[in-house]
């Protein structure tokens, strides 16, 4: 069954001055025409399925824990969506052991899940998963005890390295563990500069300036070290520069002091942009929400976000706030005057060029005050302002779960959404979930119950150029994150 959360009643992408104005200067640095354009180099972005015709494609897991504790460790689920067998060359890297190789064959349509802890020990312990022929999806899942069952985490895979990163979310406030994740998958060190951003000033710590990380190795940076780090701080931002070399940066976040719970483990963001999607938000007594905007530049910024529910005008929810220079701003949902509970997704967007990065977190809250915690990454606008119509998932929930997709058209006419399940047999669609109506620059919410979903790799598919986040099952709560993108198109 789906369910249809909200419907605004403008084109996304003409949602306020702002927006408009970012999408202009994209569009402008686009030759007009129907032209192929060649001369955009490519650029890391999000997580999302290598081109067609590779020989094999590499996907870069930024971390799980493989520390031995009962309950805790990681997994990492690599799916065949095509119709040939293959197999995979699995590397697993540690900050306590040399790395290890493993090859694992994927039949078509089937899905492999490796322990990453049963392989490997370590603080964290990150995984290249190398493709033959191209094809495939990677996710990692990182697992923690908690009160109520086994806690999880999911994000999908990197498919690019990248000399930069940025983690706008960081939390050090009394035992809350605040963990930056280097892994190195290249044959080359890596050295780099991490830097602390906080409303005290960015930190530079000597300890962590020319840190050198290892050819196929892990390296953790406690951002609360004593001493070195930036304890006590209920908003920090992290910025990660190699001087030489290019590596993958993840972020694991753990804490459980009345405003937070759990563990997540994300992947960090390897670019700035002027603006950010977010579409799995929601306002209520029994969840919170924040988004942190970072600011890594010299130069303060301005940034509107807005705010989008059903049965109010587009637009008529805002946020602006000034970001200063090398800081970090941070937007309580919660606090935002007019908006109300429910579901709602957000943009931000700042006219200051490619200047922040945005990360959102979610704690949602339990029958005796369990707190799920879950962090994530905004989706960028693209240098070449082309979307994904299609989306995956390496693997459904384990157990049927209402409201387990969340689908935003970003453009301004209807599209259609269909869900399939993906096996041996190639494509099944799913009971109910076929051509689903999605109006012009609307969000929907998806039920994944039906038994053919759960477990396997799926594919969402649209008409229109769609975003699409995914919730799993944590602790009794849920968790989000970001399914993988599908080629950019239209």
């Amino acid at each position: 069954m789906r369910r249809v959360t909200f419907t605004r009643r403008q084109p996304v992408l003409a949602l306020l001055v702002l927006a408009v104005a970012v999408i202009i200067r994209v569009a402008s640095s686009s030759p007009s025409g129907d032209a192929a354009v060649f001369d955009l180099a490519p650029e890391p972005w999000i997580p999302e399925v290598p081109r067609t015709g590779l020989l094999e494609s590499a996907w870069y897991c930024p971390g799980m824990p493989a520390t031995g504790e009962p309950d805790v460790g990681g997994a990492v689920i690599i799916s065949n969506p095509t119709e040939t067998a293959t197999q995979a060359l699995v590397t697993f890297l540690s900050d306590s052991a040399p790395s290890i190789e493993r090859v694992v064959d994927v039949e078509s349509g089937g899905r492999v899940q490796v322990d990453v802890d049963a392989e490997l020990s370590g603080t964290f312990v990150a995984v290249i998963v190398e493709i033959l022929g191209g094809g495939g999806l990677v996710e990692q899942r990182a697992y923690h005890p908690s009160a109520n069952g086994l806690g999880q985490s999911a994000t999908p895979c990197a498919t690019s390295m990248s000399s930069t990163w940025y983690l706008a979310e960081g939390y050090t406030v009394d035992a809350a563990s605040d963990q930056v994740i280097l892994s190195n998958p290249s044959a080359d060190q890596v050295v780099v500069d991490v830097a602390f951003h906080t409303a005290q000033g960015t930190q530079r710590p000597a300890a962590f300036t020319g840190l050198p990380v290892p050819p196929r190795s892990v390296r953790v940076v406690d951002v609360a070290a004593p001493g070195a780090g930036a304890r006590g701080e209920s908003s920090v931002g992290v910025s990660v520069e190699a001087a030489r070399g290019a590596l993958v940066v993840g972020r694991a976040l753990a804490v459980d002091d009345g405003l937070r719970g759990g563990r997540s483990v994300s992947l960090g963001s390897p670019r700035l942009s002027e603006q950010w999607w977010f579409a799995d938000g929601d306002k209520g007594p029994a969840v919170s929400e924040r988004y942190s905007i970072f600011n890594p530049t010299s130069e303060a910024v301005e940034v509107s976000g807005v705010f989008f529910v059903e049965g109010l005008d587009t637009g008529s929810v805002t946020a602006n706030v000034s970001v200063p220079a090398e800081q970090v701003v941070v937007i309580e949902a919660g606090s935002i005057a007019g908006l109300p509970e429910g579901a709602h997704s957000a943009v931000f967007s700042t006219l200051a060029g490619r200047s922040i990065t945005v990360d959102r977190a979610v704690t949602r809250v339990g029958g005796g005050g369990l707190r799920v915690t879950s962090v994530a990454s905004g989706v960028p606008v693209r240098r070449d302002g082309l979307l994904p119509t299609t989306w995956f998932l390496a693997a459904g929930p384990s157990v049927p779960l209402e409201g387990g997709l969340v689908v935003i058209n970003l453009d301004n006419v209807p599209a259609q959404v269909t869900v399939s399940a993906i096996g041996s047999a190639g494509l099944v669609e799913v009971a109910g979930l076929t051509e689903v109506e999605i109006g012009a620059a609307s969000t929907m919410v998806l039920d994944l119950v039906d038994p053919s979903v759960l477990s396997r790799p799926l594919q969402i598919v649209s008409t229109g150029r769609i975003l699409v986040e995914r919730r799993l099952p944590s602790s009794g709560l849920v968790g989000s994150s970001w399914a993988i993108a599908g080629p950019a198109c239209c």
